[in-house]
């Protein structure tokens, strides 16, 4: 296959005993055990120690033989290619074997299958020419540990929600928001994660799985967690707190009827992608979501092409009602005319245009009846989900592209482009997998009492990015995507741009919070440290929450709001859009207020900035000055380290100086030399 940009081909060495794999801004290094023993991204150490096993046999901790190469079982290249890079280890205990194959693809991600069995004997063993052990045995415990330094890694991101329960005894609640923000100060327990990424404002680390299918915690609540120890934060991943259920026949022949469990799982460094110095990469005007309109698309523009073009337009994304069967792939004849005059009147003025697609089949669909039971998520009860109300009248449940429904889709959207000639795809929570109990498409499992188990299909959300990805780009296109407090690194890769914000803006929006959360925010919104830049949801609800408000926090964070309305917002994001397309933007270094040292007089205001400097080493800054409270700042004094003497509100044009006053929520955008 071919690589697609940004990412090049794997290469991997060998020293010693280790094998180093590089991918585009990240190293992983695997041991002779199979432990991975050091992970950077982008020059930067992310690991303490290398990932070790705990583990208890008959009452006593496991004693690892690690005398290699002398016990002839070091780890190897199993297979290698541009692409994947497959590395085989073991390691062995006086009871136990632990297999472990690495399968790194070319874009850092390594998915890992983690193979536990007990020893049996050699053949001398077995005929009695040398000591055997009892075979009278018990394995007590089986933990995963990935130790991690401390000091870069200071936010978190997980999924599903859930409250963690801290070391002191106390809880920290579940919310709306609670599954993304600072870690914790203490040791925490948690619920096993389908996704849990570890990092700060720059990198990271993180861990996915589909299942936890064989896991044994002592409680489902400490399935994982995350252990203070010093400098060091270890990931602990509780596989197993007893002795294995399967592993139940008679230990004196246990020796020969115990067969190899499989824990499977995976991880994966980021920034998964190089950031793009410029990471405005549109100036994108969203219709119909959010500030809702009446009527077909065709009308609502008409006439209005050459203003759009005006105010600076240079992406057009069109909501669910594009499309009469919202979701569906076949276009009716009056939504085949819709969309493609809309593309020929947006392309005449330098518009692209991308459409809307979602994780929902429509009851509209004319292949309803045939795909619903093919295609559709199942809960545990084997009920739909979803269930969307759309206009016209129909309603979207949620589908799993672990079925067919991955092939229709990359069909789909190729048709779309190569007949329409759109310009890629808006996908609302389409890179999200949720817990599916449908065994029918290849989802979910059945426990050894027979009780049937949901999984997420992160591998097939993966493999259908990948392949849109694939259409996409080759036609030149734009895939952007909108999550709801899921950030799914291991489909990132293949995303030009996320839109989120839902789950910090509703709680903002309701005036239910006083300050903005900004570890939240750091954590799931500011897109440098996953790889892939991120647009700021904005929707008002006056006087609580404003567009002017929505974009003092994205711009504080270096990216910014999405107007989804021709009036006010797109009037305020043009004038926003002329000033950030003014400023050498890709020749400046960011500076966020949680790196940069300027003075500021009050606890409430915060600055980011771009700095450039130029060849006569004059410096030029772009400052975005933000009030994080709802209450007004009457007067904030702000003093640059730079050598600089006069700042000029962008907006106004008014000569402010450095003493100035700033609205609840408010900013300044200053330009200041």
């Amino acid at each position: 296959m071919k690589i697609p940009q940004p990412f090049i081909p794997l290469r991997a060495e060998t020293n010693g005993l280790e094998h180093t794999v590089h991918v585009i801004g990240r190293d992983y290094t695997i041991g002779a055990d199979g432990m991975i023993t050091s992970i950077k991204s982008e020059g930067v150490e992310l690991l303490a120690a290398p990932m070790r096993v705990v583990s208890v046999e008959d009452g006593e901790p496991s004693d690892w033989d690690m005398n290699y190469p002398e016990n002839e079982s070091e780890s190897f290249i199993q297979r290698r290619s541009d692409e994947e890079i497959v590395i085989c280890g073991a390691k062995q205990s006086d009871r136990f074997i632990i297999d472990t194959c690495y399968k790194i693809d070319y874009d850092g991600c390594i998915d890992i299958d983690f193979k536990l069995m007990t020893r049996g004997k050699t053949v001398a063993q077995t005929f009695g020419i040398s000591e055997t052990k009892p075979t009278l045995f018990k394995l007590d415990k089986l933990w995963l540990e990935i130790p991690l330094r401390a000091d870069a890694m200071t936010l978190f991101t997980s999924y599903p929600n859930s409250a963690m329960w801290l070391a002191d005894g106390t809880e920290r609640p579940y919310t709306n928001m609670s599954m993304s923000g600072k870690i914790p100060e203490q040791t925490a327990a948690m619920p096993f994660k389908a996704l849990l990424w570890l990092g700060n404002e720059e990198r990271g680390l993180g861990w996915f799985a589909e299942s936890d299918r064989n896991w044994q915690p002592v409680s489902n609540t400490d399935a994982m967690e995350l252990v203070r120890d010093g400098d060091t934060l270890i990931l602990r991943v509780r596989l197993l707190d007893s002795h294995p259920v399967s592993w139940s026949a008679d230990p004196k022949t246990g020796l020969y009827a115990y067969t190899p469990i499989t824990f499977n799982f995976g991880l994966h460094a980021t920034p998964v992608k190089p950031f793009p110095k410029q990471p405005y990469i549109h100036n994108a005007f969203h219709l119909d979501c959010g500030i809702k309109v009446k009527g077909n698309y065709i009308d609502v523009l008409a006439g209005r092409y050459d203003e759009l073009k005006e105010k600076g337009v240079t992406t057009l994304i069109l909501h669910e009602k594009w499309n009469k069967s919202q979701n569906w792939f076949e276009l009716s004849e009056f939504t085949k005319h819709q969309i493609t005059t809309i593309t020929d009147e947006c392309h005449k003025r330098g518009i692209k245009v991308l459409t809307y697609f979602g994780y929902e089949l429509s009851t509209m669909s004319p292949e309803w009846s045939e795909l619903e039971d093919e295609v559709t998520f199942r809960d545990a009860q084997g009920r739909l989900a979803g269930g969307w109300w759309r206009v016209p009248f129909q309603r979207d449940y949620v589908v799993c592209y672990n079925s067919e429904y991955s092939d229709i889709f990359i069909d789909g959207v190729t048709k779309i482009m190569d007949e329409c000639h759109t310009d890629g795809v808006y996908l609302d929570g389409t890179h999200h997998a949720h817990l599916c109990y449908s065994t029918e498409h290849g989802c979910g499992w059945y426990d050894h009492n027979g009780k049937l188990h949901g999984s997420y299909c992160w591998k097939a959300v993966r493999k259908l990015f990948k392949r849109l990805y694939d259409v996409v780009g080759s036609r030149g296109g734009e895939i952007n995507v909108h999550a709801f407090g899921v950030v799914n690194f291991t489909a990132i890769p293949y995303i030009h741009q996320n839109w989120y914000g839902e789950n910090l803006q509703f709680a903002l929006m309701k005036g239910s919070t006083a300050d903005m959360d900004l570890d939240y925010f750091r954590a799931e919104y500011i897109g440098r440290n996953i790889g892939a830049p991120v647009e700021f949801i904005a929707y008002e609800n006056r006087p609580y929450w404003t567009f002017e408000m929505a974009l003092a926090s994205s711009l504080l964070h270096g990216i910014l709001p999405r107007p989804n309305d021709i009036g006010h917002p797109l009037e305020l994001m043009s004038s926003v859009w002329k000033v950030i397309d003014g400023f050498p933007v890709d020749k400046s270094e960011w500076l966020p207020y949680w790196k940069n040292d300027v003075k500021i007089t009050h606890d409430k205001v915060k600055v980011s900035y771009y700095r450039y400097t130029d060849l006569a080493g004059d410096v030029q800054i772009l400052a975005f000055v933000v009030n994080i409270s709802a209450s007004t700042v009457e007067e904030v004094v702000l003093g640059f380290s730079e050598e600089v003497s006069t700042a000029v509100d962008t907006l106004t044009g008014e000569n402010v100086g450095f003493r100035f006053g700033v609205g609840g929520y408010g900013c300044r955008i200053l330009f200041v030399k």
